[in-house]
C-alpha cells in the first residue's frame, strides 16, 4: 500500500511539472508582447564575505517594430545626468530610424531570426520533466494562491538531447507551481556541480544560487517579478567574481501593435 502511494504521488508531481511546461510555453509567447522596467544590483563581496563594491541601474524594456529595445534610465537609483540621457535617447532615435525604413522584406527576416533565437534559448525547458526526479512535498499560499511546493533532484540516466539542456543536471532545487494555472510562481535552485557557458569563457561554482519569482499581470500572463542569484563565479577562466545579482521587473505594460512610437526629432517639431 505504502509503495503504491509512493510511486502515485511520484507520478502526480511528474504530471504536474510536465502540464506546467506546456503552460510555461504558451505563456512565454504571450509575455513578448510586454514591456516593462527592470532594476539590476550587484554587490561584490571580497574574499571575507564583505560588500566590496554595489552597481546598479534601471533599463526601461520596449517593443521596437517587433523587437525589444534596452533603454537605460537610472544609474545607482538616480535618473541618468542630461548628458547621458541626451546619448541614450540618441542611440534610441539611431536604432528606431534603422528599422523604421526597413523594407517588408528586411522587417521580417530580422523579427523571424529574434523569434528563432528567443525560441532556442527557451528550448530546453520542454527537456525538464525528463532531467529530474520530482516529489510532491506540500502546498503553500502565495499572494493569495495556492501552490504545489515540488522538490527535483537530477535523474542520473538523463541524457539531454538539447545543447542548453546539459546544464540540467548540475542543478537541484524547490519549485512553486500555481494550482489553477500550472504557472511556476517560484524557483529556488542550487549548483551543485560546476556550470559553464559562454564556450567555457565562464563558470558557475558549485553552491551557487538562483532564486526567482513571478507575478501574475492582466488577468493573462506571468512575469518574473525577481531574480536572485548568489554566486561563486570565474570570469575568462581567470577573474574570480563572489556576490550576488538582484533584478526587480516592474511598470509591466501590453505593448499594442497598432501603438505609434514617436522620437525625439518629431516631438521637437513645432506645430
Amino acid at each position: 500500500m505504502l509503495v503504491c502511494a509512493s510511486s502515485l504521488l511520484a507520478q502526480d508531481a511528474l504530471e504536474i511539472v510536465r502540464r506546467s511546461v506546456a503552460h510555461d510555453q504558451a505563456n512565454w509567447e504571450r509575455a513578448k508582447n510586454y514591456t516593462y522596467i527592470i532594476r539590476s544590483t550587484m554587490r561584490e563581496r571580497d574574499s571575507n564575505g564583505g560588500i566590496r563594491k554595489v552597481e546598479s541601474e534601471a533599463e526601461e524594456i520596449v517593443i521596437l517594430y517587433g523587437e525589444p529595445y534596452e533603454k537605460k534610465i537610472e544609474k545607482d537609483g538616480k535618473p541618468l545626468p542630461a548628458d547621458d540621457q541626451r546619448k541614450e535617447q540618441q542611440k534610441f532615435d539611431k536604432e528606431m530610424a534603422k528599422r523604421q525604413n526597413e523594407s517588408a522584406e528586411q522587417r521580417r527576416k530580422r523579427v523571424e531570426s529574434f523569434d528563432k533565437k528567443r525560441r532556442e534559448q527557451r528550448e530546453f525547458a520542454r527537456e525538464i520533466p525528463e532531467a529530474y526526479n520530482f516529489k510532491l512535498v506540500g502546498e503553500e499560499t502565495i499572494g493569495g494562491r495556492k501552490a504545489w511546493v515540488l522538490d527535483a533532484t537530477p535523474r542520473p540516466e538523463y541524457q539531454p538531447r538539447n545543447s542548453r539542456a546539459a546544464m540540467l543536471k548540475k542543478f537541484r532545487g524547490r519549485m512553486w507551481i500555481d494550482q489553477k494555472e500550472y504557472q511556476w510562481v517560484r524557483m529556488d535552485g542550487e549548483v551543485i556541480d560546476t556550470v559553464s557557458w559562454g564556450l567555457f569563457l565562464a563558470r558557475l561554482a558549485k553552491g551557487s544560487r538562483i532564486f526567482f519569482e513571478q507575478v501574475r499581470v492582466n488577468d493573462e500572463v506571468w512575469m518574473p517579478k525577481m531574480v536572485k542569484v548568489d554566486l561563486d563565479a570565474r570570469i575568462a577562466l581567470l577573474k574570480r567574481y563572489q556576490g550576488n545579482i538582484d533584478l526587480q521587473f516592474t511598470d509591466f505594460r501590453k505593448f499594442q501593435t497598432d501603438s505609434r512610437i514617436v522620437s525625439t526629432a518629431e516631438l521637437n517639431k513645432t506645430p
